[in-house]
């Protein structure tokens, strides 16, 4: 999705803070959300495993959420493209974009300017697109908007209000 900003994001920003200190939410293209779920191990309707993960459908394919930040696999991008956000009060923040299993750019939220990866400028247009400061530290106030935003663009897939009051379909993985 080339027009998300950090305002498409910004909702999604509140309503995790109401729920849970902290957060990972994983962009899939082209995926729907229980074949996202299949990808990491966990059979759709399952929840008796230790991490819950909730699977929505998105416009260009799934986004999952679970609130304990465990890593996802990389073969979950086998074949397409996935961007990860984790944060949390407890935890060190990271964005992962990663294409046929393989991680592209990473970086903390709080310092976008230091990526790593295979690739680590293959986002650049979109970061600075989207105003994330290259030259130091990030606002905190816009940085997971920004980093979620910045999922989005990167993927095409597109989580919307609207997706996110929908029923998920849920799994769990060990």
């Amino acid at each position: 999705m080339d027009s998300a900003s950090p305002m498409s994001y910004a909702w999604f920003v509140e309503e995790y803070r109401r729920d849970s200190d902290l957060i990972g939410v994983t962009f899939v293209r082209g995926l729907s959300p229980e074949g996202a779920l299949r990808r990491i191990g966990a059979t759709p309707g399952d929840i008796s495993r230790e991490v819950g993960i909730a699977a929505y459908a998105a416009d260009g394919g799934a986004v999952l959420i679970d609130y304990h930040c465990w890593p996802l696999p990389e073969s979950l991008s086998q074949g397409t493209e996935m961007a990860r956000v984790v944060t949390g009060d407890t935890i060190d923040e990271h964005f992962v974009y990663s294409a046929d299993g393989v991680v592209i750019t990473s970086f903390e939220p709080y310092f976008p300017g230091d990526r790593e990866g295979s690739e680590p400028d293959r986002l650049l247009s979109h970061m600075q697109v989207l105003g994330m400061r290259l030259d130091g530290e990030a606002d905190p106030r816009t940085r997971l908007a920004l980093a979620i935003a910045l999922a989005a663009r990167s993927t095409g897939v597109t989580l919307t209000s609207a997706h996110y009051a929908a029923e998920p379909t849920v799994g769990s993985i060990d």
